[in-house]
């Protein structure tokens, strides 16, 4: 059979397989001046308040409770405004939100807002890698690419074994057009393959591989790398961690394998309304 793979499908699937880096230490406080009892006071107490909305902030996110992440992050923001950390988790706050927001103008809003809390981070701790590789992403959902590679090649700059910023790299070359970019493809490939060097357990890596090894027509490869991947994740399981696996199967030849792994794809009630359509159009073929 045919294959035909969406850019625009993919770039959703890869994306929504990134695991945004939550922790961030607070930045360095400046030398200290003498100040009134009273001050020392106030700011001992801001600087618990904030303490407590960034370990809750931290904690809804990993919890996977995202508007209550951005209420907490919001909270810390209000508290000290020039607190990059506080920034930086309210842009991943929204970052999330517009991963699992149907609604494409309340997505966009939310990806708009993550931009301005990233750059913001940013202005208040140019080193913040973590920040810059962040925002990297939005700017991929967004289709920006060449915004999106500037970034997070900033981050790689002041991180280089950094396996996340090379595997938003790698999927940021999977979206660069083979006939301006001739060797995309291998670049994509280099930047997974650095993400593994770094990461050996970071499945994403390998199913961004497993995209590499379907555009270039290996299937076999592309079901090997496809299958590391999704043993990798099992502890975090995704529907888009089977994405690959479906259409080399069915690529391959192996309708039976392509309809058991869309099956397995169906059962976790994806809401994402473009990926189901991508799903079923691929069961239509694969039969």
């Amino acid at each position: 059979m045919t294959l035909t793979i969406s850019m625009r499908a993919m770039r959703r699937t890869l994306m929504a397989l990134v695991v945004l880096t939550l922790g961030v230490g607070l930045a360095a406080c400046a030398a200290p001046t003498p100040i009134s009892t009273a001050t020392v006071q106030a700011t001992a107490v801001a600087n618990k308040e904030l303490q407590q909305h960034l370990d809750a902030a931290r904690a809804t996110l990993k919890a996977g409770k995202y508007d209550e992440a951005r209420v907490e992050a919001a909270a810390a923001v209000q508290v000290d405004a020039n607190s990059t950390d506080a920034q930086y988790l309210l842009g991943n706050a929204y970052n999330q939100l517009a991963g699992v927001e149907a609604d494409m103008q309340k997505r966009q809003t939310y990806l708009t807002n993550a931009i301005d809390a990233y750059l913001a981070a940013i202005k208040l701790d140019a080193a913040n890698d973590a920040a810059y590789t962040n925002l990297a992403t939005v700017y991929y959902q967004n289709a920006q690419f060449d915004d999106a590679q500037k970034q997070v090649e900033q981050a790689l700059k002041l991180r280089p074994d950094d396996p996340t910023s090379h595997y938003v790299l790698g999927t940021i070359y999977l979206q660069r057009d083979p006939k301006v970019v001739t060797d995309a493809f291998d670049k994509a490939q280099s930047e997974f393959e650095a993400a593994i060097k770094s990461d050996t357990k970071m499945g994403a890596a390998y199913i961004g591989l497993a995209n590499v090894n379907l555009f270039k027509g290996d299937y076999k490869l592309a079901i090997e790398n496809a299958q590391k991947g999704i043993d990798l994740t099992q502890d975090s399981p995704s529907p888009y961690s089977y994405w690959a696996m479906a259409q080399a199967q069915c690529a391959a030849g192996d309708k039976a394998g392509g309809a058991r792994t869309i099956t397995k794809i169906n059962s976790f009630n994806v809401v994402d309304t473009l990926f189901k359509r991508q799903v079923q159009a691929l069961a239509d073929k694969c039969k």
